[in-house]
């Protein structure tokens, strides 16, 4: 594949999708050395259409690995391990947990804590993906592949209750800085009811929702490298730099000093956004 700006590899979806998907980001990872990449918790559910090669993602507990062409994966509290040779290509569509409903009839709860193969849920809309998107030969067709396949597989399917899409919506657009309590009385329920209805939705509760959005924008301002620990923490709602390290290692497995020197996808997409697991 041939050289591309940081405007080719990322686009805005199709206006219909625009309301449950968020950016279809390119990635395309080349000469660094072989080794495993963590796919990190985030907000969003993580829809990946694979490029030439599969992606390989390892269960260290089993010591099994899987190989997906078209990967969803859940909303996760834990780090994932995908293995590589030293290169790396594909589109990475970021889902809200609302968009498996509207597009494969299914709610994020039962997606929660695993990584699926979309061949299994959609047959038919895993091979189109797969298929269109890499017969096509630029980025630009590409993303117009995804567009085409997933504007077609919008439905009206059961919807959950307003009060849970506002909830999520009101942790989302916090980065996880409202506290819980403030949620539940916006949206007029008890924390108790909101934690039991929003997990039933979803796979993970309110708090660990706003752990982990509050976590994804810290992350993502330690990979740009531009403020210290100390700064980000206190722009993230931590309450100090101890609290985002044992945040971060609770979620990323490791520090975010060795995240950033052991992991040489995040060094080298530092600056085109790097791979969300």
């Amino acid at each position: 594949m041939s050289a591309a700006t940081r405007d080719d590899l990322i686009r805005r979806p199709h206006p219909r999708l625009c309301p449950f998907v968020g950016d279809y980001v390119a990635y395309d990872v080349s000469g660094v050395p072989a080794g495993t990449h963590l796919g990190l918790p985030s907000g969003t559910l993580t829809f990946i259409v694979s490029i030439d090669e599969p992606l390989h993602q390892y269960d260290a507990a089993t010591e099994c690995t899987e190989s997906f062409d078209v990967l969803l994966a859940g909303l996760h509290l834990r780090p994932t391990l995908i293995r590589h040779n030293g290169a790396m290509a594909g589109i990475q569509i970021n889902f809200t947990p609302f968009a498996p409903r509207i597009l494969f009839d299914t709610p994020a709860v039962d997606l929660a804590h695993r990584t699926h193969d979309l061949a299994e849920i959609a047959r038919p809309i895993a091979a189109e993906l797969h298929g269109r998107v890499n017969e096509a030969t630029t980025w630009s067709a590409r993303f117009d592949a995804i567009d085409e396949v997933l504007v077609r597989a919008v439905h009206e399917g059961t919807q959950p209750r307003p009060e849970v899409v506002s909830s999520w919506q009101l942790i989302a657009r916090s980065h996880g800085g409202l506290p819980v309590s403030l949620v539940a009385d916006r949206i007029g329920w008890s924390r108790r009811h909101l934690n039991g209805v929003f997990r039933a939705e979803f796979g993970i509760g309110p708090k660990e929702a706003a752990r982990v959005m509050r976590f994804d924008r810290a992350r993502r301002m330690i990979s740009a490298q531009s403020r210290t620990l100390a700064d980000i923490a206190a722009t993230c709602g931590y309450a100090d730099q101890s609290h985002l390290n044992r945040d971060f290692r609770l979620l990323a497995g490791t520090s975010p000093s060795l995240w950033l020197t052991e992991d040489p996808m995040v060094r080298q997409d530092r600056d085109r956004r790097p791979l969300d697991r």
